[in-house]
């Protein structure tokens, strides 16, 4: 009686050590899950809905991931091989399942773009040279043609075959555009210094912006609309809405005049924020 008593003590405190190492050994791994699973959940309220198949390398490369994702989905993207769905990316190797669980994610397909007549052409091998010499000479076929990039369309990868702009220029590049959501100007390039220190004569033509209507108003936009765009300050958004609250509508000749934004271009900030 008493050796099996004894042996029921022993069971049970084999019992709880086993409970304890298996409590030691599980506690950090599902302390690291939580902490990444918190940082997902910070990561991706600030996030819109990411275009799985439209990404560019920039934007992959700032992602949350193993560098082994990474790498897979810039390959694909860059293949122009379609993520048809959630267990498609979940299958990228070194894919964090965590960050698709998480994440709000767009798989629309890449369009298949057209192949013009002249690319055609290009492609079967009929170069410059097989052109005819009278062609040539009335000036009808241009060896080089000068290729434009919308500022708010390009990517990192064409920005990089423009002379004189190398990936650290691509990089800043799409770091201003989303700063401000987009370009409103061409010489808005020239607010990034190592650009506008070695600017080009013809950068002035390669690039071109689409005019957009702003998405922002003085007058109607809330604190933390307004608080949220770049281009104001906290103190000065202060300003705007006491302003408007106390005296009513804002005009953007009377708020050039305030000390608040006595070193700030208000000309430039109205392509961003209409009255």
């Amino acid at each position: 009686m008493h050796e099996a008593k004894a042996q029921i003590i022993r069971t049970f405190q084999l019992f709880i050590v086993a409970a304890l190492a298996a409590t030691i050994w599980l506690r950090p791994a599902a302390e690291a899950r939580e902490a990444r699973l918190g940082f997902l959940s910070m990561w991706w309220s600030e996030q819109p809905t990411l275009k799985v198949n439209h990404l560019d390398s920039t934007t992959i490369w700032t992602l949350p991931l193993p560098e082994s994702a990474k790498k897979s989905w810039w390959y694909r993207c860059k293949k122009n091989w379609t993520i048809k769905d959630l267990l498609a990316l979940k299958s990228l190797p070194g894919m964090d399942t965590l960050f698709v669980t998480t994440g709000n994610f767009d798989f629309t397909p890449t369009p298949t773009p057209e192949v013009t007549k002249e690319e055609w052409e290009r492609s079967s091998g009929k170069t410059f040279k097989s052109v005819p010499w009278e062609e040539r000479k009335s000036g009808a076929v241009t060896k080089d043609r000068l290729v434009r990039f919308e500022l708010n369309e390009v990517d990192s990868a064409a920005l990089v075959t423009i002379r004189g702009i190398g990936p650290w220029s691509a990089h800043a590049i799409m770091k201003e555009r989303a700063r401000w959501g987009y370009f409103a100007t061409v010489s808005q390039l020239r607010k990034i210094r190592s650009l506008d220190a070695r600017w080009q004569p013809e950068w002035d033509s390669v690039f071109y912006v689409i005019p957009r209507d702003p998405a922002l108003f003085l007058n109607s936009s809330s604190f933390a609309e307004l608080n949220e765009f770049y281009g104001f300050r906290f103190h000065q958004v202060k300003r705007i809405v006491f302003y408007r609250e106390r005296f009513g509508p804002v005009l953007w000749r009377e708020l050039a005049s305030w000390e608040e934004f006595s070193d700030v271009d208000t000309t430039f900030l109205q392509h961003y924020v209409s009255e």
